[in-house]
């Protein structure tokens, strides 16, 4: 899927989205080792894949013990920026570049248990993808970050998906009731 242009950032940062005992650096190059850019035949371009993790941990101030690292080292809020660097920063990039945006980012939870720097950084940059182009799909039940980023929200309940209305059509109280299983009445008035 990421051949296809699709990003991920999982809900279980420690569990899924990286290898705790693997370094820093093969974590940020994880989901593209087998692109031309990182490898020829079976042998890793390791020159070109630290060099993109350090140029992941710049731009997206991944702190902490560095690329050489394990993962399981870095904060819950660091590994969060290293998912999201490895997300939606390209190889081909530059260092000082824009960064190429995915087509699509499917982002579960990203700022769950995160302090308010960082749950603010992630929201800016899933913004900032947005923005370039990117569809974002964002699955939370944080209302507040649902209410604060999302154009159109849909709502599930048992299963079953509502339609995707306008997020001003939305309030808070419509998003519960819906998760909830009532039918409940969108628009100004509601």
């Amino acid at each position: 899927l990421v051949a296809l242009g699709v990003a991920r950032i999982p809900e279980d940062r420690h569990a899924v989205g990286v290898v705790g005992d693997l370094p820093v650096w093969e974590n940020v190059v994880s989901e593209r080792l087998r692109s031309p850019v990182f490898s020829r035949g079976s042998w890793v371009r390791r020159a070109r894949a630290r060099a993109h993790a350090d140029t992941v941990i710049d731009r997206f101030d991944v702190r902490g013990a560095g690329a050489l690292a394990p993962a399981r080292a870095l904060s819950g809020g660091n590994m969060q920026k290293l998912i999201l660097g490895r997300a939606l920063l390209h190889p081909d990039s530059h260092a000082s570049g824009p960064a190429i945006t995915p087509r699509l980012i499917v982002a579960h939870q990203p700022s769950w248990g995160l302090d308010i720097g960082a749950v603010a950084f992630v929201q800016q940059q899933l913004i900032a993808a947005r923005d370039a182009g990117a569809a974002v799909l964002l699955i939370s039940d944080d209302l507040d970050e649902v209410m604060a980023m999302g154009d159109r929200i849909a709502v599930m309940h048992a299963g079953h998906l509502s339609a995707a209305r306008p997020a001003t059509d939305w309030s808070r109280e419509t998003i519960g009731l819906a998760m909830a299983g009532a039918k409940a009445e969108t628009g100004a008035g509601a």
